[in-house]
Order: structure tokens, then sequence, then C-alpha cells
């Protein structure tokens, strides 16, 4: 009997982990489903394949389901472009080269942010975004990642152009 609730509760788990967006009207009428736009005069909302236009003025709750956070990805997307506007990647790999684990080491030590990158404070489209945690989470990841690679492989060079063999 045990075996039978257990398989029961594996085929409806992945129906009961998927959380929807609430939103609760004036009415008192409660909706689950997906949240597709928000506005200040409406929200665009759909429920088993059917587009909802709700005005902002019938609204009196909306619970987001924070799991999926679409902002979250177009902020990460946008600092990953910015990094590719830093440059820079002859210096790292030239200071691998000449400096080897030194310069490896203070690449992954070195806090990178927007604001000190030149290049990205004059070419990015996405100043806005310079002070969102989220982007400075992912621009500092991808810089560092970057610069740190690309010291290494200078590093590399080194100990394969002047190894004895």
């Amino acid at each position: 009997m045990n075996m039978k609730k257990f398989l029961l509760l594996l085929a409806f788990l992945p129906g009961l982990l998927h959380a929807k967006d609430l939103i609760v009207l004036q009415s008192g009428l409660r909706f689950e489903g997906h949240i597709v736009r928000m506005s200040p005069q409406h929200l665009v909302f759909e429920n088993d394949g059917q587009r909802f236009r709700i005005p902002a003025s019938d609204l009196a709750f909306v619970g987001l389901d924070e799991a999926e956070s679409m902002d979250d990805v177009d902020a990460c997307l946008r600092a990953y472009n910015d990094t590719r506007l830093r440059g820079r990647q002859w210096h790292n790999f030239f200071g691998g080269v000449f400096f080897g684990p030194i310069t490896v080491i203070y690449d992954l030590v070195k806090t990178y942010h927007p604001l000190k990158d030149e290049r990205v404070l004059l070419l990015s489209r996405n100043k806005g975004y310079f002070s969102d945690p989220i982007y400075l989470e992912c621009y500092s990841y991808r810089a560092k990642t970057s610069a740190t690679l690309q010291a290494a492989g200078g590093w590399a060079t080194w100990v394969l152009l002047f190894s004895k063999r």
C-alpha cells in the first residue's frame, strides 16, 4: 500500500512543484497562471492557454512565482555582453606570460566593477543596470573568469615555450 502512495506522489510531484503566479481581483476572485506582461495600466495574464488583460484598478493582490525570474536572466546576459567590451585580453595574457601565477592570483582576488572599466562605461548601453546586484554579480563573475583564464593561458604559454625538452 505504501508503494502505491509513493508512486502516486511521484506521478503528481512535477505538477505540484510547478508554482504559478496568483492574482486576486477586487471582487474576491482568485486565479492561478502565468503573468506575461505588467504595466502601470494593466496586466496580461495567461491561464490554461488563454490570455487575459486585466486593468490595474481591478487588481487587489498579485503574487509572483520567484522560481524563474526573467529579469535576473536578462541582467546576467547584459552583464556577460558588457564584459566583452572590457578588452584587456592581451594585457591579461602577457601578464600571465611575464608574471605567471602572480597575475592569475591577482585576477582571482581583484574586484571587477563596470564603473572602473572605461570602455564599458563609454560603450555600454546598459548603464541603468550598473547598480543592480544581479548584474554586478554576473559581471564580476564573468570578468574574473575571463581575466583568470587569459592569464593562465599566458602562463601556460610561457611554460611551454621555455620548458626544457
